[in-house]
Formats: C-alpha cells, sequence, structure tokens
C-alpha cells in the first residue's frame, strides 16, 4: 500500500509539471504579402486564393492591390510586400534601387501599352505614314505639341518614349501630363488632351469606345515584359516559399495559356468586382488575344538567352537613362547584374516538376 502511494505521487508530480509547462504552439505558417495591380498579371494569385488553390500551400498570402507600378515600386521600399507582379519599369527601378530580383515574365505586353486619339483626331486618319514603323500613325509633324496624357515611369511612358523615338521626336517636343490610368481615362473622356496612353485592360474599353489606337509598345517595335519578382531579403531568407510561392502561380498561368475559355469569367470578375473596373466578356477575350504567355520551360529560355529578356531591359534601361530618371552608374550596376534577372527560382520549380 506504502509502494503503491509513492507511486502514485510520483505520477502526481509528474503529471502537475506537464500542466505548468506552456505548450508549444504548431509552428504557423508565415505570411506572404503578394502585390498586384488591376491587370492580368495580377490575377493568378488571387485566382487561387479564391478557389481554395492556398489551401495546403506552406505559406498564408495577404493579397495588395496597387494602381501602378510606381506606388507599389514605393511600398517595396516600406517593406510592405514580398512577393509580385509589376510592369518593366517599375521591376527595373525596384532592382536598381532595392535588389529586387526578377524570376519570371508574367506575360509580354508590348502590344497592350498602347496609345490612343478621338475618331477626329488628324492622326486617326494617318495610317501608314511611317514606312519603316507602319502600324504608328502620324508623323512628327502631326505629334509635336501634343498634349499627351501619361502614367509617367512605366511601361506605357516607355512605348510612348519609344513611339516619339520612331519619329525623331523627344519627351520634350509633346506636353505629356501625368495621370494614373483611371484618371487619365476620365479626363480623356471629358475632352481634356490629345492623345491618351493607356494599359490592358484600359485598352479595351477605349477600343469599345471606337476611340483608334495610333501606336503601341509592339507599333513602335520593342519588347516590354511584364515582371514576376521577390524582395531580395525574403528570398534569401525563404527560397523554399519563393519557389512555392511561383509554382502555384505558374501552375495557373499555363492552365491559362491552354485553356484561355476556362478563365473568361474569373478574370471579368476579378476585374470588375475586386478592381472595380467595368468590363465585358468580349474585353477579357482580348487579354488573351494580346498578352502572350510563356511555360516554365520557356520562362527559363526568355531569361537566360542574352537577345531576349535581357536584351529587352537593356532597352528599358536605356530609356530610363535618357528620360534622367536614373543615373550612368545605376545603369551600369544593372548590366552588370544582369539586369537582376535570377532564373533558379524557376529552374526549381522545372526541377520540382520531373521528380513527380
Amino acid at each position: 500500500m506504502k509502494k503503491f502511494s509513492v507511486y502514485s505521487l510520483c505520477c502526481l508530480f509528474l503529471f502537475t509539471l506537464l500542466l505548468l509547462v506552456p505548450s508549444q504552439p504548431f509552428a504557423q505558417k508565415i505570411e506572404l504579402r503578394t502585390s498586384a495591380q488591376p491587370c492580368l498579371h495580377g490575377f493568378p494569385m488571387w485566382y487561387a486564393e479564391q478557389t481554395g488553390m492556398l489551401k495546403d500551400a506552406p505559406f498564408t498570402m495577404k493579397f495588395m492591390l496597387f494602381a501602378s507600378g510606381a506606388p507599389q515600386t514605393e511600398a517595396l521600399a516600406a517593406d510592405q510586400w514580398d512577393i509580385g507582379t509589376m510592369g518593366t519599369v517599375p521591376t527595373m527601378m525596384a532592382s536598381m534601387r532595392y535588389g529586387y530580383k526578377l524570376i519570371g515574365i508574367s506575360n509580354e505586353e508590348a502590344a497592350t501599352n498602347d496609345i490612343w486619339v478621338r475618331p477626329d483626331s488628324p492622326l486617326a486618319k494617318a495610317a501608314g505614314a511611317l514606312p519603316n514603323y507602319p502600324e504608328i500613325y502620324g508623323n512628327a509633324d502631326l505629334w509635336r505639341g501634343k498634349k499627351i496624357l501619361a502614367t509617367t515611369v512605366s511601361t506605357g511612358h516607355y512605348a510612348l518614349t519609344s513611339t516619339l523615338k520612331a519619329m525623331g521626336l523627344k519627351d520634350s517636343d509633346v506636353n505629356i501630363v501625368h495621370m494614373e490610368q483611371g484618371q487619365a481615362m476620365t479626363a480623356f473622356n471629358a475632352g481634356e488632351g490629345d492623345i491618351l496612353q493607356l494599359w490592358a485592360p484600359l485598352s479595351y474599353v477605349a477600343e469599345a469606345k471606337k476611340w483608334v489606337r495610333v501606336s503601341s509598345g509592339a507599333a513602335a517595335k520593342v519588347s516590354i515584359a511584364g515582371g514576376i519578382g521577390v524582395r531580395k531579403e525574403f528570398a534569401e531568407k525563404h527560397p523554399d516559399l519563393t519557389v512555392a510561392w511561383l509554382t502555384i502561380y505558374m501552375n495557373i498561368l499555363e492552365d491559362m495559356k491552354a485553356n484561355p475559355d476556362k478563365y473568361i469569367k474569373p478574370l471579368l470578375d476579378y476585374f470588375n468586382n475586386y478592381c472595380g473596373l467595368e468590363l465585358t466578356e468580349d474585353m477579357v477575350k482580348l487579354e488573351f488575344k494580346y498578352r502572350p504567355l510563356y511555360t516554365v520551360p520557356e520562362q527559363i529560355t526568355e531569361m537566360e538567352t542574352p537577345s531576349m529578356l535581357p536584351a529587352s531591359l537593356r532597352g528599358v534601361a536605356e530609356f530610363m537613362l535618357s528620360q534622367g530618371r536614373i543615373r550612368e552608374k545605376e545603369f551600369d550596376k544593372y548590366v552588370k547584374q544582369n539586369f537582376y534577372i535570377d532564373s533558379s527560382f524557376m529552374k526549381k520549380v522545372a526541377q520540382e516538376r520531373a521528380k513527380k
């Protein structure tokens, strides 16, 4: 009896100790702050969240929407997001200033960074004025001095400057007024300005209004690759999470490329109900017509072939240098760092797929 009592006391003592020791919580998933715009390239991770694809992901996600690349880059500098998608120009600026890693191409958007006029504009009737640039309307005399509503320091601005360059003009030869896209659309619709710079999906609204497209990045013969990127510190600290995020993004992007009709309604929902736009199904269908998407193998080829993505980024950097937006020293470092392209994460996605 005495022996049993001692044993019981020992058990009670151990049980009491266990109660006093704080329980260890289950390891919490890291929140991955995802940055996007009301554009096609922002859709995949929003769609992943809406359809439950992130349920088994090794991270949680905070989805953050920005009007354009400039405020997006400012938020990156303030350490407000980790990974996301932007246009070429803000991607380049983020890389130069903050070491932002370019880990993929969201889409080729040269055709959807475009320039518009009203039907009664003299430019609308001046197709084919430049033999070497048949898709650009007008000539230097018709463009010079025009008031252009544009979102500056953007891929659209790059398309505009490239258009002017094709005619032997500079930004200083026209009157560029900075406005964010929605503001510019509203102002132009109310009669302000002579020319309007847009990018998709607002380009499709312009088309529906019967405005006339007088140029684009593609018309000016430049490549404009949308960037998938990650904050340097996050990528170095959490490479596995970066690959996990990129895998989900690429799974959806490749399915969008293979089965575009499947994504018309979800993309319309993203644009209208989440981003606050007013598009139609016919407009959304144009996204798949004008924006080439790349598979994982195609991405790796684009990133590692000097004449492809690196050449495209050099062109953008030269544009920013000519604008006085970056210094020669920054340009040289950007080129030396191979434009901060890092294909290792996309390669890891391919390697993980090969194991399955």
